[in-house]
C-alpha cells in the first residue's frame, strides 16, 4: 500500500493561446480540477519561452500579450493525482506534463475521505465466506442465514464458482417465507417445523437469484459500496479473476475500513482542510419508538416493515432507557398474541 501522506507536484505547459470551447485552456483545466475535487492548483504565466512547437519572444513585463507560456502547478495527494490525472487528458492533448513526489514541510490538503483510492475490499475482507450449492434444500440455507446472521448467502457451483445468490427478498418472494432467518432460532420446534413443511423437497435453485452482483478483489472500497447498495444486498460477494467466490464484503467491513483509515490519517504529517466525518452527517433523525407502558405485541408490530430492526424504548419523559428487537420481544409473547404476530 502507497504512503497516505505521500504528496505530488503536477506541472501542466500550456499557452496563453491555447482555447477550449472559446476560452482560456488554462482556466478550462483549473475548473476541471476543481469540479472533480482537487485540493487546489495555480496558473503561473512566464515572461518568455519556447517549446518543439512554437517560440514566444522576450517583451515588457507592463501588459503581457499574445503566446506567452501558462504552468499549471497542482500539488495534491499521490493517491488523488494518480485518480484525477487521467480525466485532464481530453482537454490537455499533447501539453508537456511533469509529476514529481515533492517533499513537504507542512500542508494542508483536501481530506481523502473514508477511504483511499488505492484500498480494494481485498484488503478489508477477511476470513472463508459462507456458502451454499444450488443443489442444497432450502432447510439448509435457512440453517446457515441463522447461524452467520447474515441476509445474502453466494450460491456456488462444484468449483466454487459464483452462480447466484439467496437473499431475505428471494425467500420472501419465492418461497414465502417472510420471517426473518435470523429469528428461527427464537422459534419453539412446533413453529419451526411449521414454518419449514411447505419447503421441504425445495431446493436453492429454485429460490435464488440467477444473475448474481459482485465485484472483483481489487475493486476500490468505494466503488464496492456503491454496488452493495444499487444491488440492495446486505452483504456483496467478492470473486477472483475466474469468478470464484472469495469473501463476503458487509457493512461491519466498510466501517472498520474507515474508522482504520481515520486513525492513521490522525498520526500522519498531512494535515486535512476539512474536519472529520461527524456521525450527525450520516445518522438518522426519525426512528420507530415505543414507549415502557405500551403493549408489547403493539411495539413489535412497528418492527413488521423492512427494514425496521429495532426500537428505541423511551419513558414518559422521553429520555431513552433501552432497545427492543423482534427476537427478544417474541420471548416475552405467548399464545394467541404469539401466533397472530408470526402469522
Amino acid at each position: 500500500m502507497s504512503n497516505p501522506n505521500a504528496v505530488q507536484r503536477v506541472r501542466m505547459y500550456l499557452s496563453a493561446t491555447d482555447r477550449w470551447e472559446g476560452g482560456p485552456l488554462y482556466l478550462a483545466v483549473l475548473e476541471e480540477l476543481q469540479r472533480v475535487g482537487a485540493t487546489g492548483a495555480t496558473a503561473l504565466q512566464g515572461l518568455a519561452g519556447f517549446g518543439p512547437g512554437r517560440r514566444s519572444r522576450p517583451g515588457p513585463i507592463e501588459g503581457l500579450t499574445g503566446n506567452q507560456p501558462v504552468v499549471i502547478e497542482w500539488i495534491d495527494r499521490a493517491e488523488r493525482v494518480a485518480r484525477l490525472l487521467p480525466r485532464l487528458d481530453a482537454l490537455i492533448g499533447n501539453a508537456l506534463v511533469t509529476l514529481e513526489e515533492v517533499p513537504v514541510y507542512r500542508a494542508l490538503l483536501r481530506a481523502r475521505g473514508p477511504f483511499s483510492a488505492d484500498r480494494s475490499v481485498g484488503e478489508i475482507v477477511r476470513g472463508r465466506p459462507p456458502a451454499i450449492q444450488s443443489t442444497a434444500s432450502l432447510s439448509e440455507a435457512l440453517a446457515i442465514f441463522s447461524a452467520q446472521q447474515i441476509g445474502t448467502l453466494p450460491v456456488v457451483d462444484a468449483t466454487g464458482q459464483l452462480v447466484g445468490v439467496l437473499t431475505e427478498q428471494d425467500l420472501a418472494w419465492r418461497a414465502d417465507v417472510r420471517l426473518r432467518p435470523e429469528l428461527f432460532t427464537h422459534l419453539t420446534p412446533a413453529e419451526r417445523d411449521s414454518l419449514l413443511a411447505p419447503l421441504i423437497g425445495r431446493d436453492v435453485a429454485s429460490v435464488m437469484s440467477t444473475e448474481p452482483r459482485s465485484v472483483g478483489t481489487g475493486t476500490a472500497i468505494a466503488q464496492a459500496l456503491v454496488t452493495l447498495i444499487e444491488a440492495g444486498y446486505s452483504h456483496l460477494p467478492l470473486v477472483d479473476e475466474a469468478g470464484t467466490l472469495v469473501g463476503l464484503l458487509g457493512p461491519a467491513d466498510v466501517l472498520r475500513a474507515a474508522v482504520d483509515q481515520a486513525e492513521a490519517a490522525a498520526e500522519g504529517g498531512v494535515r486535512d482542510a476539512e474536519p472529520p466525518t461527524r456521525v450527525t452527517l450520516i445518522m438518522q433523525t426519525v426512528f420507530p419508538q415505543a414507549t415502557l407502558g405500551q403493549p408489547l405485541a403493539a411495539a413489535l408490530a412497528q418492527l413488521l416493515p423492512p427494514p425496521q430492526r429495532a426500537l428505541l424504548i423511551v419513558d414518559g419523559q422521553g429520555q431513552l432507557v433501552g432497545t427492543l428487537d423482534v427476537g427478544s420481544g417474541l420471548a416475552g409473547l405467548a399464545g394467541p398474541e404469539r401466533a397472530v404476530f408470526l402469522s
